[in-house]
C-alpha cells in the first residue's frame, strides 16, 4: 500500500477577476521509503502542492490518502497526531523559524508540542538529533540566526525527524546552499532514509538535484503533470518539452543514487 496517495488535486486562486488553477488535477503516489521529486520552473505548481500536501492551505478538489487515512476529512485532535507523522524542511530556515530562538528551542518544541519526551528528557533527546544530523552539542544555546546556512539545515532536517515522520516534503530544501554544502545535505538525506526508511517528497526545479536522490519524479507545468516516471530514465530521455528544457538547463552532477 503507498504511503501518500493524491488524486486529481486541484487548488485555483482568483487574480486581477481571473480563476488560475495553480495545481490542476494532479495524481501520484509515494511509497515508503521513497524518493519522488517534484520538478519544473516556478510557478509550475510545485510548493501549493507541497502546502496542500501538508495542509497549510486546502485544496479546492482532490483527494489526499495519507498512512491509511482520508487526510482532509481529519481535523482537530487526529489531525495534529497525524502531523506528527509528515513533517516539512523549507528551503530557508531563517525564514521559517524565529531567527533568535536558540537551535535547542527549536527541537524542544516537536518534544514538547507531541509529548515525544517529558521535560528531563528533552536535553538527552536533543543532543542525540543534534548528533544524528552532523552537529556538536555546543550549538544547541546559540541562535538560528548565529550559524551558518548549512548548519540551519541540518537543524531544521532534525526538527524534522524529531516526531519519527514516515514522510517529510521538502520544499527546495538545498537550493539556496553552496554546491560543497548541498552534497552534504543530500548524502545526510540519503542516509537518513536508508537507516530510518523515512520517505520523502522533494520539491526542486533543478533536475540535477533530483537525479542525485529521486528514485522517481514527476514533471510539472502550469499546475499539470507533464511527465512522470523513474528519474533517471525520465532526466536521461524527456518526452515532455519542459523535460527537455529543465533538462538542457541542469548542472551535471557526478552523484547519482543508485
Amino acid at each position: 500500500m503507498s504511503l501518500l496517495t493524491i488524486s486529481n488535486l486541484t487548488k485555483r486562486y482568483r487574480r486581477g477577476g481571473k480563476t488560475i488553477a495553480a495545481v490542476d488535477d494532479v495524481s501520484f503516489h509515494i511509497d515508503p521509503g521513497e524518493t519522488l521529486a517534484l520538478a519544473g520552473p516556478s510557478g509550475s505548481g510545485k510548493s501549493t502542492i507541497a502546502r496542500l500536501v501538508l495542509r497549510l492551505i486546502e485544496s479546492d478538489a482532490g483527494r489526499i490518502e495519507f498512512e491509511g487515512n482520508d487526510f482532509l476529512a481529519l481535523g482537530g485532535a487526529a489531525l495534529r497526531a497525524r502531523r506528527a507523522r509528515l513533517q516539512m524542511v523549507f528551503q530557508d530556515p531563517l525564514a521559517a523559524f524565529n531567527p533568535r530562538a536558540t537551535v535547542a528551542r527549536m527541537l524542544d518544541d516537536p518534544l514538547r508540542i507531541h509529548g515525544i519526551a517529558s521535560r528531563a528528557e528533552r536535553p538527552r533527546r536533543i543532543a542525540a538529533l543534534l548528533e544524528r544530523v552532523g552537529l556538536t552539542t555546543d550549538l544547541a544555546p546559540r541562535a538560528i540566526h548565529e550559524i551558518s546556512g548549512g548548519q540551519r539545515q541540518r537543524v531544521a532536517i532534525a526538527r524534522a525527524i524529531a516526531t519519527k515522520p514516515s514522510l517529510i516534503v521538502l520544499d527546495e530544501a538545498v537550493s539556496a546552499l553552496d554546491v560543497s554544502v548541498r552534497g552534504q545535505i543530500l548524502e545526510l538525506l540519503l542516509d537518513l532514509q536508508r537507516q530510518e526508511q523515512i520517505a520523502y517528497l522533494f520539491i526542486s526545479h533543478d533536475l540535477g538535484v533530483v537525479r542525485a536522490i529521486a528514485h522517481r519524479v514527476v514533471l510539472l507545468e502550469a499546475g499539470q503533470l507533464a511527465e512522470s516516471g523513474d528519474a533517471h530514465a525520465v532526466i536521461d530521455a524527456p518526452q515532455s518539452a519542459i523535460g527537455k528544457a529543465l533538462v538542457a538547463a541542469a548542472p551535471r552532477l557526478n552523484r547519482t543514487r543508485p
